[in-house]
């Protein structure tokens, strides 16, 4: 008498609406970092998220609605990252160079998000450049904010924002993409090397 193997493999677990939509949401980060807002289309990140493009469609309306929730999401996720060490411990100075380090290691472990906040800013459709200026003048008042007290600006101020400014921008264009073609420079050199230029120069804004 045989007897049949019974295929025991157990079914594949849905995973819940929520962990699906973060997965989305990594995707979309990845496709948008990489190849900015409007060459891809939702079929590829709905591939690159392993769903298919109708659950896709179930968490975001459309491919603007999801490339702002990326954007709005990675905003948070990097302020929350920079603002853990603006608030923390030690002298103005000791708090900035942790301001500056955390920049650095923020645009060097998450590149799609660093594109996605600061690189890809042109992006053919207006509401979602007016939606990524606002992001980006958010953030840059949030940052004004915790700093004001250690840059000698008052928050809220064009003068505080601008200060904001040219710090992001020098780190992002200036030590961030020299680091990309130097990545052997330990970040604490280039850490240095920033402090010696932008905190002399607050310094002496102030």
């Amino acid at each position: 008498m045989s007897v049949e193997t019974m295929d025991v493999t157990p079914p594949r677990r849905r995973l819940a609406a929520p962990a699906r939509r973060a997965g989305i949401l990594r995707a979309a980060v990845d496709v948008f970092g990489a190849r900015g807002y409007g060459s891809p289309g939702m079929a590829e990140i709905a591939a690159e998220a392993g769903v298919t493009r109708a659950v896709l469609y179930d968490h975001f309306s459309s491919k603007r609605d999801l490339f702002i929730s990326a954007l709005n999401e990675q905003s948070a996720i990097f302020l929350g990252h920079v603002g853990a060490h603006i608030a923390g411990d030690g002298s103005p100075r000791e708090r900035m160079r942790g301001t500056v380090d955390a920049v650095l290691s923020f645009a060097e472990r998450h590149p799609a998000a660093w594109a996605l906040l600061y690189k890809n800013d042109v992006h053919g459709d207006p509401d979602v450049d007016a939606a990524w200026r606002e992001s980006r003048r958010s953030r840059s008042a949030a940052v004004a904010e915790m700093l004001a007290d250690d840059i000698g600006a008052d928050a809220g101020t064009p003068r505080a924002d601008l200060i904001v400014e040219m710090l992001v921008g020098a780190l992002s264009a200036g030590a961030g993409e020299w680091r990309r073609e130097f990545p052997d420079v330990p970040r604490s050199e280039v850490v240095d090397a920033a402090m010696n230029l932008l905190w002399t120069g607050m310094k002496r804004m102030g």
